[in-house]
């Protein structure tokens, strides 16, 4: 990377952690700011036509992700729905580098970590939400059960590829 293009983005870094030290920006803002800021890099750096500006991508849509979960748990409803959303949130901003990956060879990596992200976020809501596993006493037994159970299926299979 130029030295000029290097020293500019230090200097707006600088200037965002001084104006937050300062209490001149409140952290919703300035995470909003940093998401935008790192998105504007990724776009004057010439976006797709090179794969290495998703290092600045990357940063924006995670930052403007956790913007957006601080946002959103300002309301009861959602912020009584629990943790899941932050990971629902996240999943989305990984599956939306697929917008920047498409158009090159190396095009599906964000579907993993998006995907895995977005269905452990479901799946975190729907126990933390669901009355069958607010109380989990039970999973003392169900789960050592389901390992034990496991095994010996493998055992089993095993046994007969000898």
């Amino acid at each position: 990377m130029p030295k000029k293009k290097l020293g500019i983005i230090l200097i707006v870094a600088g200037l965002f952690i001084l104006f937050n030290s300062l209490n001149l920006l409140n952290d919703d803002l300035f995470l909003y700011l940093l998401a935008a800021t790192f998105i504007a890099v990724y776009f004057i750096l010439g976006s797709v036509r090179h794969y290495h500006n998703i290092g600045f991508l990357i940063p924006g849509v995670v930052l403007l992700a956790i913007a957006l979960n601080n946002d959103l748990n300002r309301f009861e409803k959602i912020d009584q729905l629990g943790g899941g959303i932050f990971f629902i949130l996240l999943g989305v901003a990984f599956l939306s580098l697929l917008l920047h990956t498409q158009k090159f060879k190396k095009w599906d990596w964000p579907l993993y970590p998006g995907l895995a992200l977005a269905i452990f976020g479901l799946v975190f809501l729907f126990f933390e939400n669901s009355s069958l596993f607010q109380e989990l006493a039970y999973l003392n037994y169900l789960i050592p059960a389901i390992l034990i159970i496991g095994g010996i299926i493998l055992l089993y299979f095993s046994s007969d590829q000898k």
